[in-house]
């Protein structure tokens, strides 16, 4: 009797409260690539935070996964497996021809014959896998807008912060760098329609279309020296007039051209970034200090100088520095 009473207490315990689950404040992105009939390549799948990543300035993803042909032909799927319970934005591109570099920089993007998709938001929940497909369909025409820059003479391109002087004009130059394909590398250049309503958009209200092409000199801090940890850039101001007399309000055309001319503003530019959209407001003169110049293209492809290929060819080494006028 004694045994069957404390039988009976054990499985009272047994089937008692019990701690609630805590769940796991990770989960699994998973999915099928879909890519077009007949193309094939290495599949590189990318999450940034939200508003971040191609076609906007280049940003570090969080997390990368990639699937190699071979297992993209066997299964089609993607995974990433720890990611912390966030919202997210995920872009992913088809490597077709083999030549995407994850080690550097100005190379870890598309290029010419590769294919890419749309960013896709989304808010991982904690504990929760997440199925979601990406779909690969977009042909990229170019190579990325790979330059260097024609009228500097040393291996640092000393500008002014005094205002009243004479403005500086950088001289672009299409490059390939030993690495693209001459023919499609250059600046590519067309009338921004974010609508898509197929007429040209002026999201600055200064009633002349905007260009999908951006460039800034962007500051590079030593420690210390930006206390507030917001971004600074100095403008580059290209003509657009030949552009837009070339385009014709076509919103479709793209022009792909081998030199352009920017004028470097004697002015900085405090950047904020608010939920979904980017705003400028004025930070005074540039300060001094090392600078990367940076160019854009609607498209999400960039380059900068100095990057990483520097070290092989001198060319793309090239630094910016801001100085104090003499007295």
């Amino acid at each position: 009797m004694l045994r069957r009473l404390l039988l009976l207490s054990l499985l009272a315990t047994a089937c008692g409260p019990t701690d609630p689950q805590v769940l796991r404040p990770v989960a699994t992105v998973q999915g099928a690539v879909t890519t077009p009939a007949g193309v094939t390549g290495d599949a590189w799948l990318f999450l940034y935070r939200p508003g971040e990543g191609p076609p906007a300035e280049p940003a570090i993803p969080v997390f990368v996964s990639a699937v190699s042909a071979d297992r993209l032909a066997q299964t089609g799927r993607y995974v990433f497996g720890e990611v912390s319970a966030n919202p997210w934005r995920l872009w992913g591109l088809l490597d077709v021809d083999g030549n995407f570099r994850g080690d550097v920089d100005v190379l870890a993007q598309p290029s010419a014959g590769d294919r890419t998709g749309d960013g896709v938001e989304f808010n991982l929940q904690p504990g929760r896998a997440l199925e979601l497909d990406y779909a690969v369909p977009t042909l990229v025409t170019f190579e990325p807008p790979a330059f260097r820059v024609e009228n500097a003479s040393e291996n640092v391109f000393a500008l002014d912060t005094a205002t009243g002087v004479m403005l500086t004009t950088l001289n672009l130059v299409a490059d390939p760098v030993g690495r693209l394909e001459p023919t499609k590398t250059g600046f590519s250049i067309g009338l921004v329609d974010v609508d898509g309503d197929g007429r040209p958009d002026d999201v600055d209200g200064d009633r002349v279309p905007d260009l999908t092409f951006t460039a800034f000199l962007r500051w590079l801090p030593l420690p210390g020296q930006n206390p507030a940890g917001t971004e600074v850039i100095v403008p580059l101001l290209l003509n657009p007039a030949p552009f837009l007399s070339n385009l014709g309000g076509n919103v479709s055309l793209r022009l792909l051209v081998d030199r352009l001319s920017l004028t470097v503003l004697p002015t900085a530019q405090e950047v904020l970034r608010r939920v979904g959209r980017r705003e400028l407001q004025n930070f005074g003169a540039p300060p001094v200090g090392e600078y990367e110049l940076i160019v854009l293209t609607g498209t999400g492809q960039f380059w900068r100088l100095p990057n990483q290929l520097g070290p092989e060819v001198p060319s793309q080494a090239l630094r910016f520095r801001f100085e104090r006028a003499a007295p």
